[in-house]
This record gives structure tokens, sequence and C-alpha cells, in this order.
């Protein structure tokens, strides 16, 4: 057992107070009492004797008890009693929650099985630890933070896989700043994972990390990609374009069935070779409002068996225009099915739900629901530090979604405003003194900036503007680019109104305007979204790095730190606060029964 020790021995100096009561009550003079029939037979009473303090034994008095112990508590509290205990570890679990995990094995779900194991490392855990729990999906949620074990238990009951990508980078960076922010006791964190993800950055790891492996190889046939156009010729209706892939070792037959609404359009038979894919194609009348294909197949995932579109009616997504040009934007928007763009200038032109906005110039305080793409903006929002003159040339980083296919290198700028890009900003596009593209993720609200207007560049002269807002409609509003979503994208709607999710439960849409509850594959109905025609939409999985869903070893995710010689390292747990309270209720009992005696009295 731990010795008790004394953060502030000093304060043993007001014990000294309980031998200075007794030696109070054993000098405090006292009277002898003495009956007398009458007091005016007691002639000689003012010249009664005085009484005297003497010496005698200490009084057997409750009242004498309780305030020697009133004393005795408060200097023990004052002293700060404490007991060396171990330090408890911190024990952080990131649950794999993406689209592979929905792959069944032997009867249960590979979500199921990481569940199973981290609720094994919960129960593992001593009684000083504490358990910090994430859900790596699309993006990472914090299901617990700093928990007990049974904390831990009841937010691993309450979590959900989802059917998109996990955002590992961003997990095991959380992992690593917790791990950086305890200053006392150890870190320790596991991914628990299929491990159908590329290999990780070393650098980016924590100090202490396991990884543990959940699932075994599976066959999997899957829809990995699906989207509606228009037909070249300019004829009515859509065509329909799927990709199915053989991601297991075996080679495989199916008939791939295909809905125009309810009505059954002309299915493929297909026989595809382990690892190969077949690219089939569907004609769909015109007023065809969903198209649904269907594998037929029943394999160990089944969440990429199945697609939907909702095509979408002319004019059903309306992007807001509050730019010096709109006619500009409105030339390269429009060959974009149901998209229609509106100058909102004009206060009349304001209806409401819109896709997202294109805003040229100030940035108002209060900013407009949904995404946005900020055109030369000012403001507090993003300060421009100063003006640009005479860019180019531009060179381009990463392989962000609004840079597909675009090539900028005759792109010629003659004047643009500096902008010293917040974190949550990143630059994409860039010229020797500065960035001209920059997009990033506020709060859930997706922005996309252009450091100039396009009238001050050669930009509308070059293929790579419609090419880079067709990219810009891609990812600020997917689902009027694709017509469906992918697992984690955001969606505008009306702020406030309700959306029910393909398991029936309701979500409500932030104030921002932005959903981003998009993770489960399946369809979702929108309810009270006033400016929307379309009261569904379609999540797919459609995504072949999901799909292959082999589970992989990550060599790289294991690290052990070395352990450090010398003693256990301990923290001091104080137990002050029982001696404190002991001292009010003494404090109490002391004037109640003081109260009582003086009454009897």
């Amino acid at each position: 057992m731990n010795p008790v020790t004394w953060l502030n021995p000093g304060a043993a100096v007001w014990l000294l107070l309980v031998p200075l009561l007794v030696g109070l009550y054993m000098l405090r003079p006292r009277a002898e009492r003495t009956l007398v029939p009458s007091l005016r037979l007691w002639q000689a009473l003012p010249q009664a004797d005085q009484p005297r303090a003497r010496l005698r034994r200490p009084p057997l008095s409750l009242l004498l008890l309780l305030q020697a112990l009133v004393l005795g508590a408060g200097a023990f509290a004052l002293m700060q009693p404490s007991i060396a205990a171990p330090v408890g570890r911190t024990v952080v679990i990131m649950l794999d929650a993406s689209g592979s995990m929905l792959t069944v094995s032997g009867g249960t779900s590979r979500f199921e099985q990481a569940r199973e194991e981290a609720r094994r490392l919960v129960r593992a855990m001593q009684p000083e630890d504490r358990a910090t729990l994430l859900r790596v999906g699309s993006s990472v949620l914090t299901l617990c933070s700093s928990c007990d074990q049974k904390r831990a238990d009841e937010a691993l009951l309450a979590a959900r896989p989802g059917a998109g990508r996990a955002d590992w980078a961003s997990a095991l960076g959380l992992a690593s700043g917790l791990a950086g922010r305890t200053n006392d006791g150890r870190v320790d964190s596991y991914a628990i994972s299929d491990g159908a993800f590329d290999p990780l950055p070393f650098d980016t790891l924590p100090w202490s990390l396991h990884f543990v492996g959940v699932g075994r190889a599976e066959d999997n046939i899957a829809i990995t990609a699906f989207s509606a156009r228009r037909p070249p010729n300019g004829t009515p209706g859509y065509t329909a374009y799927a990709r199915v892939d053989n991601l297991g070792g075996a080679p495989a037959t199916l008939d791939v069935a295909a809905l125009a609404d309810t009505v059954p359009m002309r299915s493929h038979h297909i026989d595809l070779p382990a690892g190969g894919h077949a690219d089939l194609a569907w004609l769909v009348p015109a007023g065809t409002a969903k198209v649904t294909v269907d594998l037929g197949a029943s394999d160990a995932l089944a969440a990429d068996n199945h697609a939907v579109l909702f095509l979408p009616a002319e004019g059903q997504y309306k992007v807001a225009l509050n730019v010096a040009d709109p006619d500009l934007y409105i030339r390269a928007l429009a060959g974009i099915p149901g998209l229609e763009a509106i100058d909102v200038r004009n206060a009349d032109a304001v209806t409401g739900g819109f896709a997202f906005t294109v805003l040229e110039g100030a940035v108002p305080a209060t900013l407009p629901p949904g995404n946005l793409l900020l055109v030369a903006p000012t403001g507090r929002f993003l300060p421009a530090q100063s003006n640009l003159t005479d860019l180019g040339p531009v060179s381009t980083e990463g392989d962000h979604p609004l840079l597909k296919g675009l090539d900028l290198r005759a792109l010629l700028v003659d004047r643009a405003a500096r902008y010293d890009p917040p974190g949550w900003l990143e630059p994409l596009a860039s010229s020797s003194q500065g960035p001209l593209i920059m997009a990033g993720e506020l709060e859930s609200r997706r922005v996309a900036v252009l450091a100039f207007e396009p009238g001050d560049s050669n930009l509308p002269k070059l293929a790579a503007f419609p090419l880079m807002m067709a990219n810009a409609v891609e990812w600020l509003y997917p689902l009027a680019a694709t017509q469906a979503l992918r697992p984690g994208d955001p969606i505008s709607l009306s702020p406030g109104a309700s959306v029910t999710r393909p398991d029936a439960k309701p979500s409500q849409v932030a104030s921002s305007g932005v959903f981003v509850d998009t993770e489960e594959a399946g369809i979702y109905a929108i309810n009270g979204d006033a400016g929307a025609s379309a009261r569904n939409f379609a999540v797919n999985m459609a995504d072949l790095k999901e799909s292959d869903a082999a589970p992989r070893a990550h060599p790289e995710m294991e690290r052990t730190p070395q352990a450090t010689p010398g003693k256990l390292q301990t923290v001091n747990r104080e137990y002050w606060s029982p001696f404190a309270a002991l001292t009010l209720v003494l404090v109490g009992a002391e004037w109640l029964f003081y109260c009582w005696k003086r009454g009897r009295s």
C-alpha cells in the first residue's frame, strides 16, 4: 500500500489549536450553584465571591469533543493529504468505419469484429485509465473523450459504419496531437481496421501505435462507377454508364439489371474474369426521374451491388451569381444538365434553395447558405494583403478535384489580390508571387477561392475555364454533377430542413444550409427544403478502392516506444476534500448541539 504524503505539512501547526482549546476548558472559571429560598433573603449577594479560574481536569463535554474534531479535521484538510498512485494510461482507439468494413465474413461484418476488438481493449483498461474513441469514416468523429470503461463501452455500442473512405490522415493527426498534449502518463493508440487503404507516411504516426487487423479475404463484384449524361447528339433523355469490377480471385457470370423508374431496361449478361471489369451503357427514356442498376449477385459486400441516380429536371439546381459579369458564368455552366445560373443582384430574382453561390468582391459578415465560390474576395472573411500584377506562369499543387483535367500553363493574370491563406484553405494553383486558386472546408462548408477576377486574365478565352467551372460544380454541389453523392459528400439544402436517412432515422440540416450526414449508402428523403423540386437524393458507394476489400497488413502502423528505465511513474491523488466536508458537517453539528443545550438551560 502506498504511504500517505502531505503536500502542505506546514499546516500541521493548526493542530496546536486542539490542546489550546482543551486548555481553555481546563482553566475556564466555573461558578458553584447554591439553592436559596428567596433572593431577598440573600442579603450578602453583592459581597458574594466571584468565581476564579483554576486548573481542573478537562470536562466530559460533547461540545468540547465536537469543537476539537472541527479543529483537527480542518487542520488535516489544510495539510492536503495525498497518496501516490500509478499514472493512468490514455488509450486512443481508432475504429475504421469505411465501406470495406461492411464486408461480411463468417456471419458478421468486419465492423462488428472491429467493435469487439475495441471492447476487448476497453475491458483491459485499469480503473485509472481513460479511453478516447475515434470513428474513422469520411470524417473523423469523436465518440468518447477521456471516458471510463462504462462510457467507452456504451459509445462503442452506438457506433455505426459508413460506406465511404476512411480519413486516416486526420485520425492519426488527432491521435498524435493527443499524445503531444498529455504531460503525465502514457498514450497508446490502436488502429482497428481491415487495412484496405494505402500505406501511410511514417512521420505522421503517433509515437505509440498498434495496428489491429480484422477480416479475411472475400470475393466481391462491385459497381465502381455510375453516372448519366445527355447524349452528345442532343436527343432527349440520358445515357447511363456503369462500370462493374470483379475484385475476387475467380471468374464470375452475372446478369446486370436496370430500371428506368419502375420500367425494366435491357439487361446485360456479362462474363468477368478474375480482376476484370465491364463497361455498360443504357439509353434512358426521356422523362425518366430515377435510374437503378442492380448486379443481382450475392457476395460478401452488398453495399456496392446496387446504385441509384435521380435525373434532374431542367433548372432543378440553381446557382446564385452575385458577380459583375454574370453572363460569363451562365455560359460556362450552361452545359451541365439541370443547372440554372441566376443573377441575384436583382433582389426580385432571389428564390432561395441554391446549390451554391458565386460571390465576387465584398464578402458579407453573414455568409450565404451552402458552399461558396469566392472571386477576388474582400472583407474580414478573407482580407487581401496587397495587389499582384503580371502573374505567370502558374504551377499546380496536389490532385484536388478542382484541378482535375486542368492545364493552367497558358494562364496569364494581369492583376490579382495577394492572400495569406488561413490553415483551412489550401493553395491549389500559384504563381511565383502568391496563390491564385485555393480551396478548403470551414465548419462543413466547402469554399473555393479565385484570387483574381476572370476579366483581369485570359482565363475566359481558355478551354480550361468551362472545365474548371464543371469541376467546381462537382466539388461544391456533387449532386448536380453526378446525380448522386459519394458517401460523406456535403449537399446544400434549406437551413432547418429535415432529411430521412436510409436507416429511416431523421437528421436536421445545419443553420449553414450544409448537410453532411451522408455516409450511409441508399436513398435520402428531403422534407421541408423550400427550394428543391427533387424530394430525394441517392448516395452510392461506387468506389473501386473501397470495394477492393482484401485485408492488408500495415507494418508502418506498428510503433512501440522503448521502455525507459527507472521507477514506475506515479501521480499524487489528493484527499483533502473529505476532511473539508467533515469539517463543515462538524461545524453544523456543534452549532446545533450548542443551540439545543442553551435552549434547555
